[in-house]
Formats: C-alpha cells, structure tokens, sequence
C-alpha cells in the first residue's frame, strides 16, 4: 500500500483560482505526492508511481450530486479524465500527461461561464467575510461602549483604586477587533478577486463576439 497524507481544505483560496491550485499541487509533486483524492475538508495525497498527471479545477454550473451534475462528471469521464472529487460545485480532475492542455474546455463560450460562476462564488465569499467583520468590529464597539459606561458610572470607585473595566475587558476587545480585521482583510481579497474575474470574463465575451 502506497503511503498516503491528508491537507485540510481550509485553504480555501485555492477553490477560486486555478493559477495558485496548479502551484500549490506542483510543490507537493516535488517532494513525490499526487493528488489521488477530493473529500469533505480534506485532499488526499498518494507517493508517486513514476506516471506524470495533469490537473484541473473546474466550477459546475450545476451541482455535483443532481441529475446533470452527475451527466456531466459522467461526460467528463468518457474523455478518460478522472474525476478525483467535488468539493462546493468544485470539480476536480486528473488524466495521465499525454499532451492534453491543462483548459480541457477550450471554447470561449465554455470558459466564460467558468469565470462567470467563479466570480459569483468570489462574491458570495467576500459578502460573508464582510458580514463576519462587521459582526466583530459591531461586538468591538458594544463591549468597549459598555465599558466606558460602566467606567463613568463607577468612576468614584476606580478613583479610590478600583480595577477599570475598560482595562480589563481591553483583550477581549482587541481580540474582537484583531478577528474583525482579519475577515476585513478576507473580504479585500475576495472582492479583489472577483474584480479580477470579471475583466476575464469580460475579455472572453468581447473576443466570442469578434468570432461570431
């Protein structure tokens, strides 16, 4: 049996671009491991065989598990490309490297649907980035509104050496506001993303219509 390891796919930036998931699978493949399987949270990864393999990572209009999704992987397969697993509309898929181009679907229509499903989901991720930044810059604020409050209020008290609640809530309120900026910073890339895509896919609509 050969041996195998697992990478969590909370690297979730890898699901909305091809580029880094290509350089992310080639560092892998210099130190002997292909990717040999797609599961819930997690990449298996199998010690080489000495075959040399080409992947994809593709976003399904439709999803995995309805009646078209399956027709399409089912499709897919027929062409001799394995489909390693899905993981939120994601598909991903491995053939040997016989000369086939990494942009299985080479046609213009085919990849501007790709890279419009790609910025809808780069959208819906930086909108819930958003969300979650502003709930914890929101909790921020209360916690150190309440705590001012209660400064003023027991002011007497703290005066005559009383700890400030101020002070001892300053972690928990820094914590708040550390985790708000992460997500901040999140929802910047995602947005940034999207904005990427959609110049792709704008260029791709331009050029099907010079063709047609």
């Amino acid at each position: 049996m050969r041996k195998q390891k697992l990478c969590v796919i909370w690297i979730w930036y890898l699901l909305y671009d091809n580029a880094r998931f290509q350089r992310w699978l080639a560092r892998h493949r210099r130190h002997g491991w292909e990717l040999a399987d797609v599961g819930f949270l997690f990449f298996r990864f199998e010690r080489g065989d000495g075959t040399r393999y080409r992947y994809y990572m593709q976003m399904m209009k439709d999803d995995p598990d309805t009646k078209r999704g399956r027709d399409y992987l089912a499709g897919v397969e027929e062409l001799g490309v394995t489909c390693l697993g899905c993981f939120w509309h994601r598909a991903f898929f491995r053939w040997e490297d016989d000369g086939r181009p990494v942009e299985m679907f080479s046609d213009l229509a085919s990849q501007a649907l790709e890279a419009k499903c790609v910025r809808s989901a780069q959208l819906a991720a930086a909108v819930w980035c958003a969300v979650n930044a502003a709930l914890l810059f929101f909790r921020a604020w209360l916690d150190l509104d309440a705590a001012r409050g209660f400064d003023e209020l027991y002011a007497d008290l703290i005066a005559a050496g009383a700890p400030s609640i101020a002070e001892a809530w300053a972690p928990r309120i820094a914590m708040y506001a550390a985790f708000g900026l992460l997500w901040l910073g999140l929802t910047v890339w995602g947005a940034l993303a999207a904005v990427r895509t959609h110049r792709k896919w704008r260029g791709l609509k331009d050029e099907q219509l010079i063709h047609e």
